[in-house]
């Protein structure tokens, strides 16, 4: 049977049959027989009576997006929407996608253009690697390219003649660089220990296939860690610096792509097990703290344990205390410490996670000192992590409450024992006093120690020492640190109510040997006499140089005594020491005075008792008539530490400070020293911004501005002394301070002021 197009079945069926239009005058019969006979003629061509002749031609072809920016390497869709004669949009037309007229185009000069496998009226572009550049009815463009689609007619009409195919409107591609590979957020601040997730983005797409890092890296504890997905965990306290750098990677990218993280401090900045100790001034006199505590990084204080020797209150021994604290963006933070003695708050201000300066802030009790976190050599309750040599000085009162002060160097045998022999103690018992007494180099030490099996886990334990001037004195030693098998460091109070004194305990290289060549910055504090008969708060800080044998080659001695400051004069070349050949004991003598060098005694020569440690410093007892005070030296710019005394700018960036009040008195609260914790921050030549936190004793001030004005920071000399001045707004004070530079991290601080009278340190944060 012959097929015929759609025009020509009406009149083929009605030359046959009579029908289309005129079935409706036929007999019922003849219209049946009629229809019989159509579907035998051709039973398909029914379905087109009636049926215009160009149903199915294609009128227009229409694409979208008309205008569109792709980046190179990357891909977009099409849409083709095909429109019918008879009103109705094609699905089954056939498409043929082109660029800049090229069926498919070519990708590496124009980009390419396919069907979509799940639709053919769908054109995936690809855009080429680089900017296209083509030349359109002479006219050069530059990074565009055109798109259309072609739809394809049956091939021929009903007379025959061939249908055109219809192309559609132009759609033009504009192909650029593209965002390339970025990292969201870009810049987030993130507190201490918290997960900041990090999405990488290719050309504005999800980019699963980046890879992740941290700059700096190799110590996730300093710098923070990054996971495979880019979830950033922030270090327990600011990196030097306080940013890290986040960078993702990808190798379809043509350069990775970086953020910048901002960490702040939190209150998981102080994580774990700290001991802390702190000497101040209570409503009758000298007041001693020393202790344990375990946080949970959350706020809480889980459990603690402190002794407390106060001229108020006298002694009390394992004291169980508990709490809650907060830190700060800027490590400054508050904790309220509960005992069976009632309450106490504390201000601190945070260098690191594992370190901090700490204030007392209660009314009518000043204390200041420092918080540190254990070790687990420290936590052992093992009497073998105490062995070894070590050095120690206390400072407070005798049973009369006359200023006392200690220093000695004995060895432990790992076993609870401190034998006789190489042992050594220095006292001086009020001897600014005519009625006092000054022990030089007494060689009967001997003692024990054990831990405190009631406290397990918090370093807590007791040491008897017994010699002939002291007899047997009890301390509370708590164990802080040690990075080997043995502990380097430990808190000591006296708990056996004899005397009221605390202070320090550190491990000690054995033998003797003589203090290294170079320079050593000092602080120290205790009382001395003004009028001949008053005890008053005495400071004193400096710079000594060492030769490295028996001299002292100069430096500069800054006192003040009751509020009247020596001016700072020069150390005498004069000025010596001599080394014990079995303990390592240093008798030094600095001469500040002019003219001759003394023979005899001289008001203008200090003499110290001097223990060296392992870790670099010495521990100094004054044993002169002058004054009674204890106080620690640092060797300066210890390899491979820089040349701090070359640059201000050493001093730049935010640091903690902690100014602690000196003076030991009885029933004289008038004469109790303010204390100061807080963070500055320094920008290389001058103090910027910070708060301070003071207590005066008889009233506390929190969150002190420090004065946008008013403040300065003079260059150091040769020494790495310098001047600065410190300005506060609210309540307005001012701090006329000379500082030590120890390294390009820390110095110690000395103030020149009426009051406070005050010795103390700035440790970096980053």
């Amino acid at each position: 049977m012959k097929l015929v197009n759609a025009v020509g079945k009406c009149a083929a069926a009605q030359s046959a049959t009579g029908l289309c239009g005129e079935t409706h005058r036929r007999s019922p019969m003849n219209r049946l027989l009629a229809m019989i006979a159509l579907v035998i003629a051709g039973g398909w061509s029914l379905q087109a009576c009636g049926g215009g002749g160009n149903k199915t031609t294609v009128t227009s072809v229409a694409i979208t997006p008309a205008t569109v920016t792709v980046p190179l390497n990357t891909t977009t869709q099409f849409t083709a929407v095909v429109n019918l004669a008879d009103s109705t949009i094609s699905t089954t037309t056939t498409v043929t996608w082109e660029v800049n007229g090229i069926s498919g185009g070519e990708l590496s000069t124009v980009g390419s253009i396919v069907p979509s496998a799940d639709n053919q009226l769908v054109g995936v572009y690809t855009a080429p690697s680089s900017v296209p550049t083509t030349a359109t009815t002479g006219v050069t463009q530059v990074g565009q390219v055109s798109i259309t689609a072609v739809a394809t007619q049956p091939a021929t009409s009903t007379n025959g003649n061939t249908v055109p195919s219809v192309t559609s409107n132009t759609a033009i591609v504009t192909v650029g660089a593209g965002t390339g590979l970025t990292v969201s957020p870009t810049s987030p601040t993130v507190a201490a220990n918290q997960v900041q997730p990090f999405t990488a983005l290719l050309n504005g797409l999800t980019d699963l296939d980046a890879t992740w890092t941290v700059t700096p890296s190799g110590n996730a504890d300093v710098y923070g860690s990054i996971d495979s997905r880019g979830n950033y965990t922030a270090p327990l306290s600011p990196p030097p610096g306080g940013t890290v750098t986040i960078t993702a990677t990808d190798p379809a990218a043509e350069a990775p792509a970086t953020a910048t993280v901002t960490v702040v401090y939190s209150d998981a900045s102080l994580t774990g097990q700290y001991a802390f100790s702190y000497t101040g001034s209570d409503q009758s006199g000298f007041l001693a703290v020393a202790g344990s505590f375990a946080t949970n990084g959350k706020g809480t204080i889980l459990s603690g344990v402190e002794d407390v020797e106060s001229f108020l209150t006298g002694v009390t021994k394992q004291e169980s205390i508990s709490g809650f604290y907060t830190v700060g963006p800027d490590g400054r933070g508050t904790a309220n410490i509960s005992s069976s003695q009632g309450a106490h708050v504390w201000r601190f201000a945070l260098s690191t996670n594992a370190h901090a300066q700490i204030i007392l802030f209660d009314a009518n009790a000043t204390g200041g000192g420092t918080i540190d976190q254990q070790s687990l050599n420290a936590l052992s309750n093992s009497s073998s992590v105490i062995t070894g040599p070590y050095v120690f000085n206390v400072l407070g009162a005798d049973a009369d409450f006359n200023p006392l002060g200690m220093a000695g160097k004995f060895s432990a045998n790992g076993s609870g024992d401190i034998p006789g022999g190489g042992t050594i103690l220095d006292i001086n018992d009020n001897g600014i006093a005519g009625s006092g007494v000054v022990t030089r180099g007494n060689t009967s030490l001997t003692g024990t120690y054990v831990f405190d099996p009631l406290f397990p886990g918090t370093g807590r334990g007791t040491l008897t020492l017994t010699s002939g001037p002291t007899g047997a004195r009890e301390y509370a030693f708590y164990a802080v640190e040690g990075p080997l098998a043995s502990v380097t460091h430990l808190h000591l109070i006296e708990i056996d109510r004899v005397a009221f004194v605390a202070g320090d305990m550190f491990s000690a290289p054995a033998g003797s040997t003589p203090l290294t060549a170079g320079n050593y910055v000092f602080t120290g504090g205790g009382d001395a006499l003004t009028g001949g008969s008053v005890v008053s708060a005495f400071a004193t800080g400096g710079v000594f140089t060492s030769n490295g044998t028996a001299g002292v080659s100069g430096g500069v001695f800054d006192a003040n005594v009751g509020g009247t400051y020596n001016m700072g004069p020069a150390i005498n070349s004069c000025s010596s020491y001599a080394t014990d050949g079995v303990t390592g004991r240093i008798d030094l003598t600095l001469f500040s005075g002019t003219g001759a060098c003394p023979t005899g005694a001289n008001s203008s020569t200090n003499e110290f008792a001097v223990y060296q440690t392992s870790q670099g410093t010495a521990l100094m007892l004054e044993i002169d008539s002058n004054a009674l005070a204890t106080g620690t030296a640092y060797q300066q710019c210890v390899p491979p530490a820089a040349a701090c005394s070359a640059s201000v700018a050493l001093l730049s960036g935010s640091f903690a400070i902690g100014l602690t009040g000196q003076g030991v008195f009885h029933d004289n609260a008038s004469a109790s020293q303010p204390d100061v914790s807080g963070q500055l921050i320094f920008n290389g030549t001058g103090i910027t911004s910070g708060n301070l936190d003071i207590n005066t004793f008889s009233s506390v001030s929190q969150t002190d501005p420090i004065s946008a004005t008013g403040n300065s920071f003079g260059a150091p000399a040769s020494t790495g002394r310098g001047t600065a001045v410190l300005t506060t707004t609210s309540p307005a004070a001012t701090f006329n301070l000379i500082y030590y530079l120890i390294d390009d991290n820390t110095a110690v601080l000395f103030d020149q002021d009426t009051t406070p009278i005050a010795t103390g340190i700035i440790a970096r944060q980053f």
